[in-house]
């Protein structure tokens, strides 16, 4: 299934996510956020969307 929305973040915006993430700063929703879009990102680990869903176990 090809992906409806691209994901490219910037440096600063993944360094602001993975501290997010690294510190669990905020509710549970916004953590779980912020480790989907970092597994999204296209210049990153760029994950299929079925595979971001079954590691945080979450809908696509």
């Amino acid at each position: 299934m090809q992906k409806k929305y691209i994901v490219r973040l910037t440096a600063d915006e993944r360094a602001t996510l993975a501290d997010v993430v690294q510190k669990l700063k905020g509710s549970s929703q916004k953590v779980r956020r912020a480790q989907i879009l970092l597994k999204a990102d296209a210049d990153g680990p760029g994950w299929t969307d079925a595979k971001i869903a079954e590691a945080v176990r979450c809908r696509t």
